[in-house]
């Protein structure tokens, strides 16, 4: 799985067991997944750096941190940007070669934003080791081993196998949290009868086994303190008695996430029912992506840069590969606190009435198409001095530069013929003033 090549000098690697540092790496994120959601990368790459100390004491510090890194990034996949891992094989079944695809651990962040690493159950897999069996056969047959290893006397394997049976444990909490946790991510994607309830039933059985063996076990380990001679032997048998305790510890939390499991599934699908709370902002899957994508290519490579910028964060969240990318895009917006409604009081609406009723507003457009009638292009200023050179009332006059500045929008225009443009000039008249408005006639080809 890794190679020489990943380091600068080859020589690096020489006496080095990279097998041993993956399965290490493996373990301590098994660990932690007792406490917390996995390791961080620090915490790994520490551990990897002090066991290749241990195993070529020549090698420096960045050196060996240097090696950490290079297992670490191998079982992240990282020379392949990150990839699945693929393994070809026969399918007997479809008489063809197929390709399996997985990965070994999984980088994701916790509910503190602290991202960990932990492994798949491809990883628990490869943790188990080539004895090709299931986690329960294989918890129950280092049991066995335990309790030969006890009464034969020999504490110290027995203290690593008790270790080994411990973490054996930890998968199906992992399994069933990783399976909440898709559901809370992507409500809908987690079917309750396919991918829950055979888990679940597994874990009952589990630790219905479990509970027995491991007070059978505790018995066995206390008669073995009580005859058992000398400090050393004695603290063995203690720390043996405290690992059995703490995988009993183990399967007490795992009734409890069996428990609650079928209470936070339904808390995670209900976002699936839930209405949309209203807010100002348009929906990305229903408005904007679909026009955007309705244009053509050219036009959405020129304005690129704008629509980019406009998705962009406020604080951008630290994404160190496609992974937790996708974690992200995943994730549900908190729901929008909204305040105690206070009962207001009822307002008959009052109707404003028109400034200007409809007949004046008739007369006078009547008057100002007689007078742009011709080729003469005419101004705001020039129509408002005709206008009391003719007569018209100070309302008639003020009516006519409502009709006026309104019939600068097509739609709105009283002179079908006539196209308004701003002059630029500033005019005075008295009843108004402000910028000069043109209207000339219409060419062919508008």
């Amino acid at each position: 799985m890794l190679s020489d090549s990943d380091a600068t000098d080859s020589a690096l690697f020489d006496g080095v067991d990279t097998h041993y540092l993956v399965l290490s790496a493996l373990d301590q994120m098994m660990e932690a997944t007792t406490i917390s959601m996995g390791a961080t990368a620090p915490e790994v790459l520490d551990q990897l750096a002090n066991i290749a100390a241990r195993m070529k004491p020549s090698l420096t510090a960045v050196q060996c941190h240097r090696i950490a890194s290079v297992v670490l990034d191998g079982l992240d996949n990282k020379a392949n940007k990150h990839k699945e891992f693929s393994a070809d094989y026969f399918d007997a079944k479809s008489q063809s070669m197929k390709a399996f695809r997985f990965r070994l651990v999984q980088f994701l962040a916790d509910p503190t934003d602290v991202y960990r690493y932990s492994p798949t159950p491809e990883g628990y897999l490869v943790y188990l080791g080539m004895l090709d069996m299931e986690p329960e056969d294989t918890q129950e047959l280092m049991e066995k081993m335990l309790d030969m290893l006890v009464k034969r006397g020999r504490f110290e394997q027995a203290l690593d196998i008790a270790q080994r049976a411990r973490k054996l444990s930890l998968e199906f909490r992992q399994l069933i949290r990783d399976k909440l946790f898709q559901a809370y991510r992507a409500p809908g994607s987690v079917n309750w009868s396919r991918d829950m309830h055979s888990k679940l039933e597994a874990a009952r059985e589990h630790v219905s086994k479990r509970q027995a063996e491991d007070f059978r076990m505790e018995q066995a380990v206390g008669d073995a303190m009580v005859e058992a001679d000398g400090e050393e032997n004695r603290q063995r048998i203690k720390q043996l008695l405290d690992t059995l305790k703490g995988a009993s510890l183990i399967r007490l939390k795992l009734v409890q996430d069996i428990s609650a499991s079928p209470e936070q599934y339904i808390a995670a699908q209900k976002a699936v029912f839930r209405a949309r709370r209203p807010t100002g902002l348009p929906d990305l899957e229903l408005s904007v992506f679909p026009k955007i994508l309705s244009r053509p290519a050219q036009e959405l490579a020129a304005e690129a840069d704008q629509y980019i910028s406009a998705l962009y964060p406020p604080a951008w969240p630290k994404l160190y590969d496609l992974n937790t990318a996708f974690s992200v895009l995943m994730e549900r917006r908190p729901e929008d606190e909204t305040g105690e409604l206070e009962d207001g009081e009822t307002v008959f609406f009052e109707e404003v009435p028109d400034k200007f009723t409809k007949d004046l507003v008739n007369r006078v457009s009547n008057w100002a198409r007689e007078r742009c009638d011709g080729d003469r292009t005419w101004h705001i200023s020039e129509l408002l001095i005709a206008a009391r050179q003719d007569g018209l009332s100070l309302r008639e006059r003020r009516c006519l530069v409502f009709v006026l500045y309104r019939s600068f929008a097509e739609s709105e225009s009283v002179f079908p013929g006539l196209a308004a443009r701003v002059s630029g000039n500033y005019f005075d008249v008295g009843v108004a003033c402000g910028q000069d408005v043109a209207f000339e006639r219409k060419k062919e080809s508008q």
